[in-house]
């Protein structure tokens, strides 16, 4: 079943979590599980959910900052990414975002240690692919969405 937001997905459909629905599945971060430990009421000792994580099974998502060609204000975009590339910038991440920092100097919280699992070999798309199919995937979608 497809939702329209993540929050129905994971808390009214999902009959993990806090959810008690009755799909024993959801589409959501590989950090899940050490969000449900951080974010619980009472203290848990282990997260009660799991992400799937055998060979091609998820793919790693990669969010970034950019700098718009063209910008009248290139120094001041430039000190901005400096700034979240630093290590308390990025140290500060997964606590609110529940993503990986990406400077490797960066030291993740002890819950990522103790409740993440990485996959090893994560599902990729070749960007050429991606290139070719980009528009008819996206029209795709929203023809499902809107039905």
């Amino acid at each position: 079943m497809i939702v329209s937001d993540w929050e129905t997905a994971y808390y009214t459909n999902f009959s993990g979590s806090a959810g008690q629905g009755s799909q024993p599945m959801v589409v959501s971060y590989g950090t899940s599980p050490a969000a449900e430990v951080i974010d619980a009421e009472t203290e848990m000792d282990e997260s009660p959910t799991a992400s799937l994580v055998g060979d091609k099974m998820c793919y790693r998502q990669i969010e970034f900052v950019g700098i718009l060609n063209g910008t009248q204000n290139r120094a001041i975009a430039e000190k901005f990414v400096d700034f979240m590339l630093d290590i308390p910038f990025q140290e500060d991440i997964p606590m609110n975002m529940f993503v990986f920092p990406v400077n490797e100097l960066a030291e993740l919280p002890e819950e990522f240690s103790l409740y993440i699992q990485i996959p090893e070999n994560p599902a990729e798309l070749p960007l050429g692919q991606i290139s070719v199919n980009r528009d008819r995937w996206i029209t795709a979608w929203r023809e499902l969405m809107l039905q």
